[in-house]
């Protein structure tokens, strides 16, 4: 997992945030997640088969080989994550390498046939989006290592947040967005400002906020997004449709990693949260 140094251009350069939608792991796309971004959509696509009723078993069966490859290519990228310079990667590492061991023991069950094709279906879509939000965690801290700065509008990266975190194995929810504050233009990289939102919203839910507020606005010196349970007085605040991840165990460690990466502070206490990040210079 790699990033791009020595002036070489990546293998897939993306855009900046648009209004349209795209499925990406690693913001850039370097050829080192190819591999992993293919063995996810396998694994994810087994659950769909097991609940295809009309797809006969021998199929499932035929393609097992093909399914415990892409486990051990995950398998590879997570041991080598486990053993991390710091402490965040090193824990996304571990929780991967669980999620690995228990979609190889679903595949086994799934060998076996000894369960309904229903519970394995529920089973592989379980294990397919822990492994990818051990991924997506993974692939943000590598980007948040080395990150792409652009002058961007906080308010349009709240915007574009649900693309800027994965494509539609995500959950997609809805929050409110209150942008009657005044915007402000940071400069920062808009593919780890946004999966870190979308990340601190997954925590900020999982804390028990189902009905969640963002509002980003501009202060004297920094850009304020702030994440917290709706109020009665906000229910007339448009609704914005964002993809979460599941709030694993590392999810808290790896935010705070990422927002000390890029030179921001997170204040994360339970159901609110408070994202800042220094303005644009100039």
């Amino acid at each position: 997992m790699s990033s791009e140094s020595n002036g070489h251009k990546p293998d897939s350069v993306e855009p900046g945030p648009s209004s349209g939608t795209s499925p990406r792991l690693s913001a850039r796309a370097p050829a080192a997640w190819g591999p992993v971004r293919d063995a996810l959509a396998a694994l994810h696509n087994l659950g769909a088969l097991l609940k295809g009723a009309s797809v006969r078993y021998k199929v499932i069966l035929d393609l097992l080989p093909e399914l415990r490859a892409c486990a051990g290519v995950l398998g590879d990228v997570f041991d080598r994550a486990s053993a991390g310079a710091d402490e965040a990667t090193r824990e996304v590492g571990e929780q991967g390498r669980r999620s690995v061991a228990q979609m190889v023991q679903l595949l086994d069950a799934t060998a076996l046939a000894d369960e309904e094709r229903d519970d394995l279906a529920v089973r592989a879509k379980e294990r397919a989006d822990d492994l990818d939000a051990a991924s997506e965690m993974l692939a943000l801290l590598e980007r948040a290592a080395d990150p792409v700065p652009t002058s961007v509008s906080i308010q349009l990266i709240v915007r574009e947040t649900g693309r800027l975190w994965g494509g539609g194995h995500r959950r997609e929810v809805a929050v409110r967005f209150d942008d009657t504050g005044p915007d402000v233009t940071i400069e920062a990289d808009p593919y780890v400002v946004g999966p870190l939102i979308s990340l601190v919203l997954g925590l900020v839910r999982a804390a028990g906020a189902m009905d969640v507020v963002v509002r980003a606005s501009g202060a004297e010196s920094e850009a304020v997004i702030e994440v917290e349970p709706a109020a009665p007085a906000d229910a007339g605040v448009r609704p914005l449709a964002v993809r979460v991840l599941p709030a694993l165990a590392p999810a808290e460690k790896t935010a705070r990693r990422v927002a000390a990466q890029i030179g921001a502070s997170l204040e994360l206490a339970g159901t609110r949260a408070v994202l800042r990040l220094p303005k644009a210079p100039g």
